[in-house]
């Protein structure tokens, strides 16, 4: 019976426990508004410096107070009285306040930086105003040097500085947690001379980094605790290059090898933000003009007919641009020690032309209104008579092809050359850039300053551009319809971006083919701008499009890409990021052969000129790609080269820190009186109880009867007994 009562007490114990938690964990949820679907600014250090945003390891509290002019800027600044507080930004507001709240960081907790869903800014960029100004080369005009070209003239840097502070974006979607903020503050807030001593509406964001200082200190600590466990402070950024030739070229050997034209564009984009880098006009629109290019040389020129050419053209898509050229200086490095591409490696006088796809789609806003494009093509020559004749021949050939595309193409010979991977090469393979056996051209949509006046930020998305998806159905052998047929039954229209970039890999498809077979194309192939719309909504509305999924790797699993947009960062060499492998499976489905053999007899394949993939095919069924398509690193020679100096800039160091948790949430903070009441009846109860206990002492005789002589003594013997 005493077991059994013993056993209700100790249940009804663990039940009273259980309904406490219970009770706390609704009462946490009462205070505490999760804000869901945010992404926090974070940190990246290079061999001298840290930049980007960190938190302490608790977060950061601060009282909420919404932005909506530049006086309340001021005042935060100036002459609030209950900080820290936490400043709620639209982007339209950001670049007319973010220098002063930087200036005066003293009290301020944060920044929540939301996108305005009724009101677009006009600019909104966080990189430099010369981007990768330290790792081009200084021959090539450097925007710092008075009377030199500010590329990017609404750059705020914030990519490139340490930042006191977190700062936490909210995109539209997430416009409902703004809503709850405002009302918040508006409850509370509001009565901005009289917020001391009162409950306030406060945020609390969490982004604490591991990393500090810079590359070095942190790859430093991370090899150190290499021994005591698998935590590391840092990675250093990288990924993969692709790359993808007309003809295979693992057989070229001696008198056989063919000298190649490179074709390249970027793959990667960045912002300030954690798993958001659009970069629809800063990347997306050369990386998919390229990939149509390729597509449409290939069925122009198919690869059985390689013995008719004396030259071949490799297709590259770099990764890593937008911190220090991290892509292109690793196939510079490499070619220059005679290492790329790992089969058949090139050397650098095998490239007799270099064409880059830079950026290319700030513009198409500016003339959505028109027809036609003007695209400038930058040769790094002082002027057109110091200018190589291959240069001129292949700028005159693709002026006269753009003219039949609504493409104007309008030569630049200048040494003010854009921020592009032209500056790797000019600075790693000096000799041969310098004496003209490698040739350079940069295709791109500006004159001096950027078109694109959202470069490297959040909101370099798909409407910076002007793309409207039509999703057109493709058929179930992947054909794709004409572009003249489309804009024939009024699908499309000239206008559209869809139709303006396959008219510019049509042009550039065709003056290649004339550069390579020696005299003009006259045939009907043309670049489609159907597969142009479907690359487009891929690459910058949702990863589950029919493109992607044709292309993925065919598996078991059902499981499906998610429905939302790319990230385009590099990330870090550590871990793949998806963008490299879409788009080197996606140049490999749309130019590759495809070979009716089962997935057994295509992983057999070993011919050396070929890679072979078992992707899912149009019809998901599986599908074996033989193709020239392969991968290479993509890592900084700052990382791989022996007892390289982090410090001396000559290749990009860029590092990313380590981080657990990133989360916000919004609550209302306590006035004080509350924890001034407690601490003062803590004071008095202690005062009280002191005194009472000093009376005690001193009339213990009055308060305490003296037990019998009896009782002491049976207690004493007692007390003897248990000491011995």
């Amino acid at each position: 019976m005493a077991y059994k009562n013993m056993m209700n007490l100790v249940y009804l114990y663990l039940m009273t426990i259980g309904i406490k938690v219970i009770r706390c964990e609704r009462l946490r949820e009462q205070m505490y508004s999760s804000i869901e679907g945010g992404a926090a600014c974070f940190r990246r250090l290079n061999g001298t410096h840290q930049a980007g945003c960190s938190s302490s390891l608790n977060g950061e509290v601060g009282v909420v107070q919404m932005i909506y002019n530049i006086s309340d800027a001021q005042w935060l600044v100036h002459n609030s009285s209950a900080g820290p507080y936490m400043a709620v930004v639209s982007t339209t507001l950001y670049y007319d306040i973010i220098e002063i709240l930087l200036r005066y960081p003293d009290n301020i907790a944060g920044i929540l930086l939301y996108d305005n869903a009724t009101m677009s800014p006009n600019f909104f960029t966080q990189e430099s105003q010369c981007p990768n100004e330290y790792s081009s080369d200084p021959r090539l005009g450097q925007c710092v040097k008075p009377g030199g070209i500010v590329w990017n003239e609404k750059g705020t840097g914030l990519l490139r500085r340490d930042i006191p502070y977190p700062i936490f974006f909210l995109p539209k979607a997430r416009i409902g947690d703004i809503t709850k903020i405002e009302e918040c503050y508006n409850r509370y807030n509001l009565d901005k001379d009289n917020q001391r001593g009162r409950p306030l509406c406060s945020l609390q964001l969490n982004s604490f980094m591991y990393a500090a200082v810079n590359s070095v200190v942190c790859l430093r600590r991370s090899a150190s605790s290499a021994f005591l466990s698998s935590n590391k402070v840092c990675d250093p950024l990288g990924d993969y290059n692709v790359y993808y030739s007309l003809f295979p070229r693992a057989k070229e050997t001696g008198a056989s090898k063919k000298t190649v034209t490179l074709v390249t564009a970027r793959i990667d984009s960045a912002s300030l933000f954690d798993g958001i880098a659009p970069g629809a006009a800063s990347s997306v629109v050369g990386l998919v003009s390229n990939i149509a290019t390729a597509a449409t040389l290939a069925k122009m020129i198919p690869v059985t007919d390689a013995k008719l050419y004396d030259q071949n053209v490799l297709w590259t898509l770099f990764n890593g641009e937008a911190f220090d050229y991290i892509g292109s200086q690793r196939i510079a490095y490499d070619l220059s020690r005679g290492a790329w591409p790992p089969v058949s490696p090139l050397s650098p006088s095998d490239i007799r032309l270099h064409i880059e796809l830079g950026q290319l789609g700030g513009s198409l806003q500016l003339f959505k209104d028109s027809a036609s494009w003007p695209i400038y093509a930058y040769a790094p020559y002082s002027s057109q008579n110091a200018t190589a004749p291959q240069i001129l021949e292949f700028m005159g050939e693709m002026s006269s092809y753009s003219t039949l595309n609504n493409i104007t193409v309008s030569p630049e010979f200048t040494t003010d050359i854009p921020p592009s991977s032209l500056h790797s090469f000019r600075q790693i393979l000096r000799n041969v850039t310098e004496s003209g056996s490698l040739l350079e051209i940069l295709l791109a949509d500006h004159k001096g300053t950027f078109t694109n006046k959202f470069y490297e930020s959040a909101l370099d998305d798909y409407e910076n551009i002007g793309y409207v998806y039509h999703n057109i159905s493709i058929d179930s052998e992947g054909i794709f319809i004409p572009t003249a047929d489309l804009l024939a039954n009024g699908t499309m229209k000239e206008t559209e971006a869809q139709v303006k970039i396959a008219n510019l890999a049509t042009t550039l498809a065709h003056t290649l083919y004339q550069q390579m077979s020696g005299k003009p194309y006259t045939g009907s192939v043309k670049a489609s701008a159907h597969l142009v719309d479907e690359m487009l909504y891929c690459f910058l509305r949702s990863q589950a499009c029919r493109l992607l999924l044709a292309a993925d790797y065919a598996s078991n699993s059902d499981e499906l890409p998610a429905d939302r947009p790319l990230p385009l960062y590099v990330g870090v060499a550590a871990w793949p990021s998806p963008p490299a492998v879409y788009a080197g499976h996606l140049i490999a489905l749309l130019t590759g052969n495809h070979l009716h053999v089962n997935r057994t007899d295509c992983d057999k394949n070993a011919d050396t000129g070929f890679s072979y993939y078992w992707l899912r095919g149009w019809n998901h069924s599986g599908i074996c790609i033989e193709t020239t398509m392969n991968f290479s690193q993509a890592v900084s020679p700052a990382f791989i080269k022996p007892d390289y100096d982090l410090t001396s800039g000559e290749f990009s160091s860029w590092t990313e820190s380590v981080w657990q948790t990133i989360w916000a949430r919004v609550f209302v903070r306590a006035s004080g009186a509350g924890a001034r009441l407690a601490a003062v009846t803590g004071a008095l109860a202690t005062a009280v109880a002191a005194i009472l206990t000093f009376w005690l002492q001193r009339h213990s005789a009055l308060v305490f009867i003296d037990a019998p002589s009896s009782v002491s003594s049976d207690a004493a013997g007692i007390i003897r007994t248990v000491n011995c």
